[in-house]
């Protein structure tokens, strides 16, 4: 199977549910000099392309367990720039023929290993040379590009806040060395970022990064999953599985929420990563694995430790190196600049021209603490632009939560008065001009009752004559 390297290193990314398959097929890909990028889910894919650049997507297209356009829709749209190959087991030839009118490249059959395996590499040669990145997408580059306002982009995160610039020169510094690293934060601040930029910046950058999130499987499943299992090893076992360690070998595996992996099982990750050993479920072979562990978990792991939730020793080898990623209401001033980095996404990948959001706007999203942090306001953009009418995205256009948090903040005597006031006015203002000055409707949107809001015009001094339309 192996054959000479293939020129131009290509980026690929495979997206199938079979980590046997897409096991051989990283391994092979990777002889021929390729960065091969492996995953089961169409949401993570979508993440990895949102944040890197790849020439070649192979996927299976019953991939997302519903409509296969929808699949190749995404894939087309966040993938801009990568050529797309179907590769599935039960292929159909109406459906290789509404594939080749989506855009994808080349339909194939991967029932045959070696077939399939030959053309991914004549396309591979056909097409030669590195791929480029796209124009807006995120680079993927080791060494933070800086803008002229002090903005960094750092393996497709964004930041201007100094705490944020020391992780992306403290994952640069551990770059070269495979120790285990340690990411702690709450979630939603891009904990999964950092740990693709570790795996990005590292030697092991052409090896596979494989993730597992440990907060969705039930523990009885967990052991599977990270070890993999022999065919009839317990029930409903009818074929051999190789697990995320196995797949992870000379590169890193990604541990997600490690506080909820219990005791038994934390005792024999603890033996994996000392002794870099391993059985699978119900098998008798030791096999061997160099893999860099990076966990994560939105829990203080050191308290969990204190509380007899987690091994100490365990604490200890995946704690060599700390990263503690700050929430977003601790960096203020990325709010506005990621704001604007959603919306130019958002718009571009679902044709809207929506192109800016007003002062009054980003003063409200600044107002906002964001205990969701950047996934929160990244949604909240995203439904923005997708609900948005007009070219611009108002104080209106954000939802009820964020307007009731900033009228909850806003007594004359909160020490948030004065950042708060100004939109909340701005909110009154623009609601009783949608409702024409109809102050019963205008109550309703705002989620208050009329003496409130009778209240809150008193207080801002608003004339509820001037919000009637003129017409």
């Amino acid at each position: 199977m192996p054959q000479a390297g293939l020129q131009g290193g290509k980026r690929i990314l495979l997206l199938d549910k079979d980590s046997n398959w897409t096991t051989t097929a990283s391994e092979a890909l990777i002889q021929d000099g390729c960065s091969v990028f492996s995953v089961d889910s169409l949401s993570s894919a979508l993440h990895m392309l949102r944040s890197d650049a790849f020439d070649l997507i192979v996927a299976d297209i019953n991939i997302g367990g519903g409509d296969p356009d929808f699949v190749i829709g995404q894939l087309c749209n966040v993938g801009a720039g990568a050529d797309i190959i179907i590769c599935t087991p039960t292929p159909s030839l109406s459906q290789a023929v509404r594939a080749g009118k989506l855009g994808v490249c080349d339909y194939l059959d991967r029932s045959d290993l070696r077939t399939t395996l030959v053309a991914l590499r004549d396309h591979i040669q056909r097409t030669g040379g590195e791929g480029s990145p796209v124009p807006g997408t995120p680079t993927t580059s080791t060494a933070p590009l800086v803008s002229a306002t002090g903005e960094k982009s750092f393996c497709g995160m964004l930041s201007q806040d100094q705490r944020m610039h020391a992780i992306f020169e403290l994952i640069q510094t551990i770059a070269t060395s495979s120790v285990n690293v340690l990411i702690e934060g709450e979630t939603g601040t891009g904990k999964e970022l950092v740990a693709h930029a570790i795996h990005t910046c590292s030697n092991r950058s052409a090896m596979p990064f494989v993730i597992l999130d440990c907060s969705t499987l039930a523990h009885e499943l967990l052991e599977s999953e990270l070890f993999g299992h022999e065919k009839g090893a317990f029930t409903g076992a009818a074929m051999q599985r190789i697990g995320r360690f196995e797949r992870a070998n000379r590169g890193t595996l990604f541990l997600d929420e490690v506080a909820n992996i219990n005791l038994p099982i934390q005792a024999k990750l603890l033996r994996v990563i000392e002794s870099r050993t391993f059985e699978r479920v119900g098998g008798q072979e030791t096999i061997a694995v160099d893999v860099r562990v990076v966990a994560a978990s939105n829990r203080c792991l050191e308290e969990c430790v204190a509380a007899g939730n987690f091994r100490e020793d365990l604490f200890h080898r995946l704690h060599v190196v700390q990263i503690l990623v700050p929430p977003l209401r601790q960096r203020p001033d990325d709010i506005p600049m990621l704001a604007r980095h959603f919306l130019k996404r958002f718009a571009h990948e679902h044709g809207k021209t929506v192109h800016a959001i007003t002062a009054a706007g980003l003063r409200c999203l600044t107002a906002y603490l964001w205990p969701g942090n950047v996934r929160e306001l990244e949604n909240v953009i995203l439904q923005a632009v997708v609900l948005s009418r007009s070219n611009l995205i108002d104080v209106t256009d954000l939802p009820p939560r964020i307007w009731n948090f900033i009228s909850a903040n806003s007594h004359p005597l909160s020490t948030l008065a004065n950042r708060l006031q100004g939109p909340e006015r701005e909110i009154l203002i623009s609601t009783l001009k949608q409702v024409n000055g109809n102050v019963k409707q205008a109550a309703d949107r705002l989620q208050i009752s009329r003496t409130t809001l009778y209240a809150k015009l008193k207080h801002y001094d608003i004339d509820i004559r001037l919000t009637h339309d003129a017409g």
